[in-house]
């Protein structure tokens, strides 16, 4: 099995992570340390086996291809690496990383994960100001110009005073 980037994309490295950019489909995709690890050794000759010594060595999780496994699925799925080969599609999942390998919170937060949203277009970027003004000419050759805007005021709701207990006297 190997594992190949896809054509046409544009990325950036931030510290250790990736932000990989779609330009066609306008997808933005952010890999944290560890899928980044197995994004760059997606070159088609790499092994599984070398993918998790590489996440070994820069996120200090176990050298478990299952870790890789569950990398490549999520580059697979975010449309970033096609896979070559046979292979099945894997079923492994986050939760039976954690239980098998014991990991701590800590490297939880370092099992790869691939972030996708969608990058608005140029024209969409720009703040929307939006004024409708309006002009009409009377007989009398006058122009009048009016302008419109809406806007909406939010009422919060009072607090509610708790009853204040009353003073019993004891006899």
């Amino acid at each position: 099995m190997a594992a190949r980037r896809v054509e046409g994309l544009k990325f950036e490295r931030v510290a250790d992570e990736i932000l990989a950019v779609r330009p066609v489909t306008l997808e933005a995709h952010a890999l944290n340390q560890s899928a980044a690890a197995v994004f760059d050794l997606c070159d088609g000759k790499a092994s599984k086996s070398d993918m998790a010594a590489e996440i070994q060595r820069r996120t200090g999780l176990p050298a478990d291809e299952e870790i890789v496994e569950l990398a490549l699925a999520e580059l697979v799925d975010a449309g970033l690496v096609v896979l070559d080969g046979p292979e099945s599609p894997t079923t492994i999942s986050r939760r039976s990383l954690v239980r098998r390998l014991s990991l701590s919170a800590a490297a939880v937060m370092m099992l790869p994960v691939v972030e996708t949203i969608l990058v608005p277009p140029a024209a969409a970027q720009a703040s929307p100001t939006t004024t409708t003004t309006s002009s009409s000419t009377s007989t009398s050759s006058t122009t009048s110009t009016s302008t419109s805007s809406t806007t909406s005021t939010t009422k919060t709701p009072t607090p509610i005073a708790a009853p204040t207990p009353t003073p019993t006297a004891k006899f």
